[in-house]
């Protein structure tokens, strides 16, 4: 069985969306100014997507949540670890704003994501018996919800330290 014929009737909003997260993992690869808050941007664009995959891909989403919630809380310690090594968030000249520093593991991350997403849907679509497996709930949710959470544990991990020394900053007690 050919994969081909699932490319060529993939709707074009995925190649949209591929390309634009794409685009932003080649923004990551460089410092980028940036309000704090979007730093979250992609954990929670993938939280979502993840959900919705669920409730449209997985015959059992209660085995696919409970797997998804497991997966995220591997993934941010993993996230954690794999984000360890990179430069603190450094405060901008703007007000309000922070750089923060590039790294080719936000666009390693994307493409990892887009990828197993686009496999795992694939999958149920080529082999439509495997959505009423509990075993492939099971694994749609657990690698779902890794994926999901290395994107939190490399936000946490850059955000938490910046917070923490921002609010005594604020607090004045540095």
């Amino acid at each position: 069985m050919s994969f081909l014929p699932y490319i060529q009737n993939t709707p074009v909003w995925v190649w949209v969306l591929f390309i634009y997260l794409l685009h932003r993992g080649i923004n990551a690869l460089f410092d980028r100014e940036m309000r704090p808050g979007r730093l979250f941007f992609l954990p929670i664009f993938f939280l979502l997507w993840g959900i919705y995959g669920i409730t449209r891909e997985a015959f059992h989403p209660d085995i696919s949540l409970f797997t998804m919630i497991i997966g995220v809380l591997a993934g941010i310690a993993v996230g954690y670890l794999l984000w360890r090594s990179q430069p603190p968030l450094r405060h901008s000249d703007t007000p309000g704003f922070i750089i923060r520093a590039g790294t080719p593991l936000t666009l390693g991350l994307i493409i990892i994501a887009f990828g197993l997403k686009y496999i795992l849907t694939a999958t149920v679509y080529l082999h439509p018996e495997l959505r009423e497996a509990p075993s492939f709930s099971l694994l749609f949710g657990l690698l779902t919800g890794l994926v999901d959470g290395i994107f939190w544990g490399g936000t946490l991990r850059v955000f938490v330290p910046w917070y923490k020394k921002e609010r005594q900053r604020k607090q004045g007690t540095i």
